[in-house]
């Protein structure tokens, strides 16, 4: 009777973790690497937009569960950045501006990142245009894509814009 009781949890157990497992879903945004955007851009210029994350990060996995498979915002970034995921404590190395640096030396001493999510956002060329901290949700993301995407930010302040934004619809 005791061996039978203790299939059965380990049963129970067992079905229970097929249940609650799910495959990872294909992001909707096409991430490539931070080695990969400098090439592509080689070939095509875009605005350049990463994800600065950790894996231990809770709202970094927030954000993409949530903001970043928003069908509608992936199709904008899409189409107008060149996505990237920066694993800010990788060591993972790579020729930047002619120095050899790892994803870490460029999270923290490039783009100044000191909390996890940031964004950050580069034009065309490499500069960047502002890192941004913390958590975004759709509306805020939306707001920033835009600002940078549209190139807004060369003829009005954030304060203005933020004033007269529509939100995608």
């Amino acid at each position: 009777m005791k061996i039978t009781i203790s299939k059965s949890i380990v049963v129970a157990i067992f079905v229970c973790f097929l249940m609650g497992f799910k495959p990872a879903e294909k992001s909707p945004i096409n991430w490539i690497s931070f080695e990969q955007a400098l090439e592509e851009s080689k070939k095509s210029k875009r605005k350049i937009f990463i994800d600065v994350y950790t894996d231990w990060c809770g709202w970094c996995k927030k954000m993409d569960a949530s903001t970043f498979s928003n069908q509608k915002m992936a199709d904008y970034v899409n189409k107008k950045y060149y996505a990237v995921k920066l694993d800010a404590e990788s060591m993972k190395t790579f020729e930047y501006k002619g120095k050899r640096m790892s994803e870490r030396e460029l999270a923290g001493q490039i783009f100044q990142v000191t909390s996890y999510p940031t964004t950050v956002y580069l034009d065309e060329n490499f500069e960047m245009l502002s890192p941004v901290p913390g958590y975004l949700d759709v509306p805020t993301f939306d707001k920033i894509i835009k600002f940078y995407g549209e190139d807004v930010f060369k003829r009005q302040s954030w304060q203005d814009f933020e004033a007269t934004y529509k939100p995608s619809k």
